[in-house]
Formats: structure tokens, sequence, C-alpha cells
């Protein structure tokens, strides 16, 4: 404390002394930064699943089903892109669809 009383003491050097410490204290923290290991910690994109999930999900049934058929068709119409992926659009399909499939299945019962 007794130094930073001493460097605003004399007005002529107090900018030198402020941009010298400031300089010394990015070098730290760009050497700090700089030595720190950069891996996907938990939960990030990089984060690897088990070694079993990772072999499961690369086990793909296509052409092994009896109803891969049905997925090719319905995989090349894009409705699950447009409509049933979660993002707004999807929330608006399922309140509308809720609603439309509501107002029928109450009418059923009349």
């Amino acid at each position: 404390q007794g130094q930073s009383l001493e460097v605003f003491s004399r007005p002529a050097e107090a900018p030198a002394a402020a941009a010298a410490m400031a300089f010394r204290a990015s070098l730290s923290l760009r050497a700090s930064m700089r030595s720190k290991v950069r891996r996907g910690g938990f939960g990030s994109p990089r984060d690897h699943e088990p070694h079993w999930i990772e072999n499961w999900n690369k086990d793909h049934r296509a052409g092994k089903d009896s109803l891969d058929w049905f997925f090719r068709a319905f995989n090349s119409t894009g409705i699950y892109e447009v409509f049933l992926k979660s993002s707004p659009r999807f929330y608006g399909f399922m309140i509308c669809g809720g609603m439309v499939g509501g107002d029928y299945w109450s009418r059923s019962w009349d």
C-alpha cells in the first residue's frame, strides 16, 4: 500500500506507473490463460458419452427394420425438421393441434 501512495504522490509519473501495472497484469493474465488445458468439461458438446452409449448410437437399423419404408418416407417429408423439433414452431403446432384435436374429441361425445 505504501508504494501505491508513493506513485500517486508524484502526478507526472502516475500515468506511466498505472500503464506499467496494467501491462504486468495483462501479461500474467495472458500467461495463465495460455497454461490452462482447454477440454470440454462435464455437459459440454465435447464431453463424450460412455463407450457403450456411443456404440449403441452407432448401431443404425437402416434396412433391417420391417417399417424401413415408412421411416424413409417420413424422413423425406421433412415434417420432423419443420414441426417436431423443440422450437417455437413445435410449441405452436402442439397448442394448435391440441385445440383442434380437443375440439374434435369433445364433438365425438356429443
